[in-house]
């Protein structure tokens, strides 16, 4: 019987000594690599494996290799496929590999940060790090990394599209056969927690669960025996006794020789010379050996006669002399996934101007070190791809170019010269965000960053009066033009159901009048921390969205914006909220006829669990992926109800897919009863638009899809609703923004005031009116300002009859409430001619 043990530390790990911070700003030297002298490489003992040397990871299907791949995962996943890593081919002879190595086949050990607690033989030590220093995508900058699997058995497995996040980046090593050397590398969240095996197929290596859920110890231990058992390989070269010693660097420079996790290793008894490069613009600053700090010559220095390992030497470098300051703004940018950060901005300053022709793209580099607001929680810490570097007029980018063929408002045709230079970022491609873009680190991670980014060019910057600058970047601040509308509040400070939230005053109101209101709920687990208050508008979020559409369109979508956080579904919370936007409303801010709610999973539940007990206050709902809706009984009980227009969407293999199916083909979505009903059952999610480009996100996930398509776009099993024709070439604000709570309600007070109990001069007088306003309004006369001058009439009058008594104040109050939402019916019909 085979034994098993866990690694949870080789031998040299208890006087490791490396702060993560250090890894993104050391020089991506490459160790062994096969192309140098042909060498074999042999199987190694997983209990020798060493920090910061060189292995290959190798399964019946070949080596773990850096490289994005399609994995064929039928049943697991929506689409059948799932984001990996390339497999490539090897050969073994005589138990050496005897083929190709090539630099994306080979990894580094590095100190990993697992927090979960163990069990069952599963979880004990810190893991690891997997680092390969190959070029292109992830290189040299990330680790091998999970992203999340959406409830699936398999998650995305990439080196590039997840934040630096505690387990989610730390892998485990179980030994599966102390004689044959096999492993198994597994991520661990926990005991019942989310647990995938590092599992190879004949198209690539995956994440894999036991099941679409979480999964136990026992579970995962038996999902390591059924996948293919991995070994390591290292260079079949003799090197005699080694020792470590650990070479970092601050920022704005690097230290060479180094590694990814910073490791240099050294012959017993033998000198290392370091090399210490500033950027352009920078010059040594300090250099400490075992925290002492020496003297450097040439920036150069000497370590002597290595014994032991541990040593350690770090330089930090500061600002040239000659360098001048120069600011640089962080431009963040909203799309249906979330808050992306898409550019940085330097401005020359009032007066400067650099040329296009003197700028180009392999000049800059740029990184960020981004935290959590802790300060602590590193989110990101790496470099980003650049993909093209202009200039513009103004501090704004100028369209993307980047997934290609880029944005709808790219300017191919920019200016000769300007004095902001906009240094654009790769953030999405065709295997969804790029490191470090999106700014909570992903789509599930909902937590506000603190963006600490840096910038550095290899050259002076030239101007276009014939001058030149040493540049040194600073940081002057952060922007996003749609969220930096949105200010926190609470519903009800102190009081009963109380609850926080985003407020975007739209100003447009003061010379409009009052304007819709939208109100956005966030999927479960997407509301942050408390005191985190933006954090829900930094993954998908419908109120985001809008935001950025009004700015693309102005005048289009006047409107305030709420986005709720950590929403709690009761009456006592929706009471809170009616009560302030009744509050917005009693200023003159907000049409109480045009109240828009929609959510997301949970926010979806809160949706229609405040449709269902307030239905009234409702012009219409959008809800995604969550809820159930009100029966036939409900609906016809409740009339209400069926006068708030409604569009629901889900996926066909989600949790609401059959169920709301059923509602809108033989249930009481379908029974006539609502005044405006549609559903879009999706049969994939994918999105159509930039920069999603037919990216299909997984059964659950239908934010992206929804707020990026127009509704003809979607890819649908299932389509019910006048609606899908009408607005097939228009977004779902498009529709939203057509219905209102308003109704014609001349007939209701022509009967009322037949029925008054009144003198019939006086009742005569009321019906001439209401006659008169029903003449303006018919399409021969159509004349829609004189029907409200009638109804003011109207109106007035029925307030004189209450004074001598003719009129009750209950009477009154329900006419006057009658003609004023006819009133407001009138203006929004005219309103959209």
């Amino acid at each position: 019987m085979s034994k098993i043990r866990l690694v949870v530390a080789v031998g040299l790990l208890v006087c490791f000594i490396i702060v993560l911070e250090m890894v993104s700003n050391l020089p991506q030297t490459k160790a062994e690599t096969a192309s140098e002298s042909n060498i074999t490489w042999r199987q190694v003992d997983p209990a020798d494996v060493q920090i910061g040397k060189s292995y290959l990871i190798v399964s019946e299907h070949g080596a773990l290799a850096n490289a994005q791949a399609t994995i064929n995962t039928p049943g697991d996943v929506t689409g059948d496929t799932q984001v990996g890593m390339v497999s490539k081919p090897v050969t073994i002879e005589d138990g050496l590999i005897t083929s190709e190595v090539t630099d994306d086949m080979i990894w580094q050990f590095g100190l990993g940060a697992n927090t979960a607690v163990e069990s069952g033989g599963l979880g004990e030590g810190r893991g690891y790090y997997l680092l390969n220093n190959a070029p292109g995508a992830g290189g040299g900058t990330e680790p091998l990394r999970r992203e999340s699997s959406f409830n699936a058995q398999h998650a995305p497995l990439n080196t590039t599209g997840a934040a630096s996040n505690g387990n989610q980046q730390s892998l485990l090593m179980q030994v599966l056969d102390e004689e044959e050397g096999t492993v198994s590398l597994y991520y661990w969240g926990g005991n019942n927690q989310w647990n995938f095996a590092l599992t190879s197929t004949e198209d690539g290596f995956t994440a894999k669960s036991k099941a679409a859920s979480t999964t136990s110890a026992a579970q995962l231990l038996e999902q390591m025996q059924e996948s293919p058992s991995l070994r390591l390989y290292e260079p079949n070269v003799t090197v005699g006794v080694q020792h470590y010693v650990m070479a970092s660097s601050g920022e704005n420079g690097s230290i060479s020789p180094s590694s990814l996790a910073g490791h240099v290793w050294v012959n017993d008894g033998e000198d290392v010379t370091f090399t210490l490069n500033p950027d352009f613009g920078f010059e040594v600053d300090k250099v400490t050996v075992n925290d002492e700090e020496v003297t450097v010559t040439d920036n150069t220095y000497t370590i002597k006669n290595v014994t032991a390992s541990g040593t350690s030497i770090h330089v930090t470098f500061k600002p040239a002399s000659t360098a001048t300051d120069v600011p640089f703004t962080v431009y963040n940018d909203i799309f249906s996934v979330g808050n992306v950060t898409t550019a940085v901005i330097i401005d020359l300053g009032e007066g400067n101007e650099a040329n296009l022709a003197d700028l180009s793209a392999d000049m800059f580099k740029a990184g960020a070190r981004n935290t959590r607001l802790d300060g602590s929680t590193v989110i990101f810490d790496g470099m980003r791809n650049i993909t093209r570097v202009y200039v513009n007029n103004d501090p704004e980018p100028l369209g993307y170019i980047s997934p290609a063929p880029g944005s709808d408002d790219l300017v191919t045709d920019t200016p000769a010269s300007g004095r902001y230079i906009i240094v654009e970022f790769e953030f999405w491609n065709a295997n969804g965000y790029t490191s470090g873009s999106m700014v909570s680190g992903t789509l599930q991670n909902a937590f506000s960053t603190i963006l600490n980014y840096r910038v550095n060019v290899d050259r002076e910057i030239k101007l276009t009066d014939g001058t030149t600058i040493i540049p040194r970047f600073t940081q002057a601040e952060v922007v996003n033009p749609a969220l930096d509308k949105f200010v926190p509040d609470k519903t009800n400070p102190g009081g009963t159901g109380s609850m926080d939230i985003l407020l975007s005053i739209d100003e447009s109101w003061e010379d409009l009048g009052p304007l819709p209101l939208f109100i956005y709920n966030h999927g479960g687990g997407r509301g942050g921390p408390s005191g985190d208050y933006f954090a829900p508008v930094q993954t998908a979020n419908g109120a985001a969205v809008l935001s950025k559409r009004q700015l693309e369109n102005p005048g289009k979508y006047n409107a305030h914006i709420i986005a709720t956080q950590n929403h709690s579904n009761n009456q006592a919370n929706n009471e809170a909220l009616i009560a302030y936007v009744e509050k917005l409303a009693a200023e003159g801010k907000v049409d109480l006829n045009r109240i828009y709610m929609s959510g997301f999973s949970m926010g979806s539940m809160y949706t229609i669990g405040f449709y269902n007990r307030n239905p009234e206050f409702l012009a219409a709902i959008v809800p995604l992926a969550g809820g159930t809706l009100p029966t036939v009984e409900q609906l016809t009980a409740n009339p209400e109800l069926t006068k708030t227009a409604i569009w629901a969407h889900t996926h066909k293999d989600d949790g609401a897919g059959n169920a709301w199916t059923n509602y809108f083909s033989t249930g009481a979505g379908a029974s006539g009863l609502y005044s405006e009903a549609n559903v879009t059952v999706l049969e994939t999610n994918q999105a159509f638009n930039f920069p999603y480009y037919g990216f299909d996100w997984t059964p659950h996930e239908t934010e992206a899809q929804l707020f990026s398509n127009l509704i003809g776009q979607s890819n649908a099993s299932f389509r019910y609703g006048a609606g899908h024709e009408e607005y097939a070439d228009k977004n779902i604000f498009d529709w939203m923004f057509a219905q209102f709570r308003a109704e014609n309600r001349i007939d209701d007070l022509k009967e009322t005031v037949a029925g008054l109990d009144i003198v019939g001069g006086k009742k005569n007088a009321l019906m001439v009116k209401l006659n008169q306003t029903e003449r303006f309004l018919d399409t021969k006369h159509d004349k829609p300002e004189q029907a409200t001058n009638m109804l003011n009439a109207f109106i007035s009058q029925v307030n004189a009859f209450v004074n001598p008594g003719t009129l009750t104040e209950e009477q009154a109050t329900e006419m006057i409430h009658a003609a004023e939402e006819t009133i407001s019916y009138i203006n929004y019909i005219t309103d959209l001619r």
